[in-house]
C-alpha cells in the first residue's frame, strides 16, 4: 500500500486496509525520538505486518479525520473510543477507533470482524491443566482475582514459561464490550517497554469469546503480600513510589491510563534493591464501572483505591492514577489504606467526602515532604493534585535526596 498525503484519503485507506490485510490492530503514533515523523503500524497477534512512515502533520491530521468519522471529541482529556462499520469489497468488519491524548496525539484501531471469526473457529477452553491455547500449553493455575484468572503456561515450541491471564466469564456476561476494551487497553500498554511494567508478548481469544494475553512470568510477591507483614520502611516506600510513578508517567505519555493502581497490581520481582513491576492494564480498563453490591467484587475492582471522580461516573485520567498511587503509598507507610469500611458503599463515600487522614508511620518520623506528596495525591479534586505524574516524580526526587542523606532523622524536631 502506498499512502497518500491527503489525510481524508489516508484515513479511508487505513480502515479498508486493516480489514483486507487480516490485521487485528493498527496504530498511528509519533515515531520515537523524532518529532517530524508519525508511524503507521499494522499488527496481527503480537507480530508486526508492516510499518509506514508519515510526516507528523499528515499523521496527526489522519487521526483527526478518523476521530471525525468515529464522532470522537478530539478535545477530550482521556482516551475516547467508538465503533465504525467498515466494508471493503466483499469483506466487512466493525473497527473500534480509539484516540488517545498524551505526549503527541495517537490512535489505535481494533478490527472486531476478524476476532469474531477467530472465536468461532477456535476450539477448547481454558480451565484445565494440559489445554493448549494458541501456542501455549497450560501447566498450572497461579491465581484468580475478581476479573481475571492467571495460569502458568509453556510455549509448545520454545518450551519457555509464561503467564496467561484470561477475563472471567462473569465479566463478559455482564458487559458484552468488556472483552474488546480489555484487549484494547492491554495491547496499548504492551507497546510501552519499561523496566517497571510487566512485558506482554501475545494476545488472543478463547472459543467462548473471552480474550487473553500472555505476559512474562514474574517470580516474586505483590505489594499486598508485602504490606500484610507490616508497614514498610519509609526509604523503601520512596523507592517503590518512584518506580511506580515512572512507569505510570511512561504510559500516560502514550495516552494510556491504568485506572486501577493497587498493591495487588504491583509485583516485587527483586530485593536489595527492591524492584517493582506494574501489571493488569487490560483489566483496569473495565474496573471502576458501575456500583452495585452484587457486582462490586469485580466491577469496582478494588474500592479501597478508587478515585472520587471515578465513583462519580467520570472517566479515569492520569490524575486518577495519581490518587490510586497515593492510596497505595499511604498503605505501605501506615499498614492500612486511607479509608476502610466493610460496607462498600460507605467506603466509596469516604473517598468522596471524608477528610484525608494523617500519614503516620510506625517506624517513626517520615522524611520531610513525603507526607505532603501523598496528601497531594489524595486530594478530592483532580485539579488539586499534581499537574501530572512527572510533577509528582520531581517531588519524589526531592524526598529521595533527603532520605538518602545519612542521619536525616536528627534534623527533625523532637
Amino acid at each position: 500500500m502506498t499512502p497518500t498525503s491527503d489525510p481524508r484519503r489516508l484515513a479511508d485507506v487505513v480502515l479498508a486496509s486493516a480489514v483486507r490485510a487480516s490485521a487485528d490492530a493498527v496504530y498511528i503514533e509519533p515515531a520515537p525520538n523524532n518529532d517530524d515523523t508519525y508511524v503507521l503500524t499494522f499488527e496481527r497477534g503480537s507480530q508486526v505486518l508492516s510499518t509506514i512512515n508519515l510526516e507528523a502533520l499528515t499523521g496527526a491530521a489522519t487521526i483527526a479525520r478518523l476521530a471525525f468519522i468515529a464522532e470522537i471529541d478530539l478535545a477530550a482529556t482521556s482516551a475516547q473510543s467508538a465503533v465504525v462499520p467498515v466494508k471493503s469489497g466483499d469483506l466487512d468488519a466493525d473497527v473500534v477507533v480509539t484516540v488517545r491524548p498524551g505526549d503527541g496525539l495517537r490512535a489505535d484501531l481494533m478490527i472486531l470482524g476478524k476476532q469474531r471469526a477467530a472465536k468461532q473457529e477456535s476450539k477448547g477452553a481454558v480451565g484445565l491443566v494440559g489445554d493448549v491455547v494458541g501456542n501455549y500449553r497450560i501447566t498450572e493455575p497461579l491465581g484468580e482475582g475478581g476479573m481475571g484468572t492467571v495460569f502458568r503456561v509453556e510455549h509448545v515450541v520454545l518450551g519457555r514459561p509464561y503467564a496467561l491471564k484470561v477475563l472471567r466469564s462473569r465479566v463478559v456476561e455482564k458487559d458484552a464490550t468488556a472483552a474488546q476494551r480489555f484487549l484494547r487497553e492491554a495491547r496499548a500498554a504492551s507497546r510501552v517497554r519499561h523496566p517497571n511494567i510487566v512485558d506482554v508478548f501475545d494476545f488472543g481469544y478463547l472459543a467462548d469469546g473471552r480474550p487473553y494475553f500472555v505476559m512474562e512470568l514474574c517470580e516474586g510477591e505483590s505489594l499486598t503480600d508485602r504490606v500484610a507483614r507490616g508497614a514498610l520502611d519509609p526509604g523503601e516506600v520512596v523507592s517503590i513510589a518512584r518506580q511506580m510513578a515512572t512507569a505510570l508517567a511512561a504510559v500516560h505519555d502514550r495516552g494510556v491510563i491504568h485506572a486501577d493502581v493497587t498493591p495487588s497490581n504491583a509485583l516485587v520481582v527483586a530485593n536489595d534493591p527492591v524492584h517493582v513491576k506494574l501489571v493488569d492494564f487490560g483489566l483496569a480498563a473495565i474496573a471502576g464501572e458501575g456500583m452495585t453490591d452484587e457486582d462490586s467484587d469485580f466491577v469496582l475492582g478494588t474500592p479501597a483505591y478508587i478515585s472520587p471522580e471515578q465513583l462519580r461516573g467520570l472517566p479515569a485520567t492520569d490524575r486518577s492514577d495519581q490518587y490510586g498511587l497515593g492510596c497505595v503509598l499511604f498503605e505501605l507507610l501506615t499498614g492500612n489504606p486511607p479509608y476502610m469500611d466493610e460496607d462498600i458503599r460507605k467506603l466509596c463515600m469516604m473517598h468522596v467526602q471524608a477528610p484525608i487522614p494523617a500519614v503516620e508511620s510506625p517506624h517513626g518520623p517520615l522524611p520531610p515532604k513525603l507526607a505532603d506528596v501523598i496528601t497531594t495525591c489524595l486530594q478530592k479534586s483532580p485539579q488539586a493534585r499534581f499537574p501530572g505524574m512527572r510533577a509528582m516524580l520531581a517531588a519524589l526526587d526531592e524526598v529521595e535526596r533527603v532520605t538518602d542523606r545519612r542521619g536525616w532523622r536528627r534534623w527533625l524536631s523532637s
